[in-house]
């Protein structure tokens, strides 16, 4: 039955791929420990690594936040992606956040891609967008569960919001989950999911950035969408929406992508064989649509 199960989910279509932001860090941790965490960037998921220095600038710091609302202090702790909490952390329920502030992203006629130029600057681009990313993920710490925190939205732009406990998920199990934009369901919107021990049944795809997607599922009226996992692993479930501009002098489109992390089961992928490695910051952008580089 296994080998049906992923036979089936290995016939779904590989997406155009590009870099992503989400959350590295444990679903639950004991209570009065340091919390660790990555603000994971790239095309390379699972793995996330070093942000180049032109894109630093771009990312706001990390933030923790808890069943309050309030922020609780983190710090770079390592290279510009690690952080840790300034504290040990109480017992709780949790939000790790990661925001990729606005930035505009132009390609001009020769098909070269410009971060931080819109049309003001070069009038005749073939293409501009305004990019925002936005990664969550649900930490419970001490075994302190709250429900309402775990399954409401806490006000990003594009957001991920499960109806239920994600920790409980089986595999073959259902997650309803629903997307937000500016603070209302959004309907239509299709979310992809995939993980670590999914893209390692595809290495050759790995290597050239194609994240084959596990699930897909579009929204309904009220932004719904039920997740059906079918591996354990380290899973990142992902969306996107793309708006008209507001003045079409200055760019076409805002561009936004939202994730959610969680991890199901204690099955992970192996670590790739160095061999494999390489460095997955690239200087150029990618495009979902056209194939070009950029984020």
């Amino acid at each position: 039955m296994k080998k049906i199960l992923i036979s089936s989910i290995l016939c779904l279509s590989s997406l155009a791929h590009a870099h992503d932001l989400w959350v590295a860090a444990p679903n639950t941790q004991p209570a009065n420990q340091i919390l660790r965490a990555d603000l994971a960037y790239g095309d390379n998921f699972p793995a996330g690594g070093s942000i180049p220095e032109a894109r630093a600038k771009i990312f706001k710091p990390l933030e923790l936040l808890d069943s309050k609302g309030k922020l609780v202090p983190l710090k770079l702790t390592g290279d510009n992606y690690q952080y840790s909490s300034t504290n040990k952390i109480k017992s709780g329920t949790y939000h790790i956040l990661a925001t990729y502030k606005p930035t505009f992203w132009l390609k001009d006629a020769n098909g070269k891609w410009f971060q931080d130029k819109n049309l003001s600057h070069i009038p005749d681009a073939s293409h501009c967008e305004q990019n925002q990313m936005f990664a969550k993920r649900l930490l419970v710490v001490g075994n302190e569960y709250d429900e309402i925190t775990a399954t409401v939205p806490v006000g990003q732009l594009l957001e991920i919001v499960p109806l239920a406990n994600p920790h409980e998920v089986k595999i073959g199990g259902v997650l309803p989950l629903q997307v937000w934009y500016q603070g209302k369901p959004l309907a239509g919107a299709t979310v992809t999911a995939t993980s670590d021990t999914y893209l390692a049944q595809d290495p050759d795809g790995k290597i050239a950035h194609r994240e084959i997607q596990a699930y897909s599922g579009k929204t309904d009226s009220e932004g719904r969408t039920n997740f059906i996992p079918l591996l354990e692993g380290e899973w990142k479930i992902r969306v996107q929406h793309k708006a008209d501009f507001e003045d079409k002098s200055v760019c076409q489109h805002h561009a936004l992508y939202a994730t959610y992390m969680m991890t199901i089961g204690t099955q992970r992928a192996a670590p790739a064989p160095a061999a494999q490695k390489h460095d997955h910051h690239h200087d150029h952008h990618h495009d979902h649509h056209h194939h070009d580089h950029k984020h």
